[in-house]
């Protein structure tokens, strides 16, 4: 099998370039979760502040609580936006892996940028069909091809 051109090495980079932020894409959802759920303690801490002993005049809710409050909202309308773009981005690439006409290649880079394995591990799943260079050779087809549709 011969050695990936010029252009198709610059295909590779650019497609493991797009294909790599997926894998902490799952720890970021969970992470940006867990800090709406945090926000969300906030606001219903600092609306439970007993403002009883402070004098108010006029009545109603103090200022500094009610932009408080705003401003948790808004962070969490954010962080939910930012949720739903990793999750887009996240389908994108299972979509682009599932339209792969080099499906040996496909199936590895799952293994690999999906499922959370090392390059060495989503080989080994071919190991007894395919020696390492001609498993390598697929992964570079797959890239390959993803350059092409995703990085041109």
């Amino acid at each position: 099998m011969n050695e990936p051109t010029k252009s198709e090495k610059r295909l590779i980079n650019s497609a493991r370039k797009y294909l790599e932020p997926v894998k902490t894409v799952d720890e970021q959802i969970k992470s940006i979760a867990k800090e709406i759920e945090q926000l969300r303690c906030n606001i219903t801490s600092i609306s439970a502040i007993d403002y009883s002993k402070d004098k108010v005049s006029g009545g109603g809710v103090p200022c500094g609580l009610e932009n408080s409050v705003a401003r948790f909202i808004d962070t969490e309308k954010e962080q939910r936006r930012r949720i739903d773009e990793l999750s887009e981005y996240k389908c994108d690439v299972i979509n682009t892996i599932n339209s792969l006409t080099e499906e040996i290649g496909g199936t590895m880079l799952r293994y690999e940028y999906l499922l959370g394995m090392s390059a060495k591990q989503a080989h080994s799943v071919f190991e007894n069909q395919f020696n390492e260079r001609q498993a390598m050779r697929y992964k570079e087809k797959a890239l390959i091809e993803i350059g092409r549709l995703k990085c041109q």
